[in-house]
């Protein structure tokens, strides 16, 4: 899984400001841009792939539901309203992942955002790959990604730390940070990126994979709280 993309369509500033703030707690969705309006909305589905689509309700005189009734193709539709007797309509049209009821908590968000990351997407032909190769001076050395445990900055260098050895390659930990899927690796400390799979412990100033202890930096810290509750929200409704 790739980082997704995602739009909000609502007409209050002040609505869609709250939704992007918590939206930017969980690191692999990506805003494209907030709509006003279900012409606007149509223009950027026409032109663009959407992953996510964050939908209100009344929108000045329109209604998001006309959205759901009559667009041929929509990426998963979560709903945000601050009107509840619209929920049923919308269920019934049978294009929502979910209806948030405003205002909401960032828990309640986790749940829809994981009921929306649910829906099954047809799979394309080329499978994305599990590993990547990287430069170890001359030598072009292959890495799978599940054996990977965390990469620390090493200078101009970065040390990529494995289940059996440790490797120094020629990329800087800000380029590896780019290179290595967000949804499987997080910047959690100006020196390290770690693979979250192997967590197995934290607080809120350190993270523990097995025994080693690893500091998590002040600017890193609301990102990697947001990843880790929503990861505790998807084991639970597993």
């Amino acid at each position: 899984m790739k980082s997704k993309n995602y739009v909000i369509v609502d007409d209050s500033i002040a609505d869609a400001g709250f939704l992007k703030q918590q939206l930017d707690l969980v690191p692999f969705l990506e805003l494209f841009k907030i709509c006003s309006s279900v012409e606007e909305v149509i223009e950027v589905l026409i032109n663009q792939k959407i992953d996510l689509l964050f939908l209100d309700i009344k929108l000045s005189g329109q209604s998001g539901l006309d959205l759901l009734k009559f667009s041929p193709e929509l990426p998963p539709v979560i709903i945000v309203s601050a009107y509840p007797e619209y929920a049923i309509e919308s269920y019934e049209i049978g294009r929502a992942a979910d209806y948030l009821l405003k205002p909401f908590t960032y828990e309640r968000l986790l749940i829809g955002l994981n009921r929306a990351l649910s829906i099954q997407i047809k799979p394309t032909s080329i499978a994305e790959p599990d590993f990547i190769f990287l430069k170890m001076g001359r030598k072009i050395q292959r890495f799978d990604y599940k054996s990977i445990e965390y990469v620390e900055a090493y200078g101009i260098y970065s040390k990529v730390i494995c289940s059996a050895h440790t490797y120094t390659v020629n990329e800087r930990l800000v380029t590896l940070t780019e290179l290595l899927p967000d949804q499987l690796f997080m910047r959690v400390h100006k020196s390290y990126l770690i693979n979250i799979t192997k967590i197995t412990s934290y607080d809120r100033n350190y993270l523990w994979l097995g025994q080693l202890k690893i500091p998590i930096g002040i600017s890193f810290r609301p990102k990697l709280e947001g990843l880790l509750r929503l990861f505790n929200r998807l084991e639970e409704y597993d």
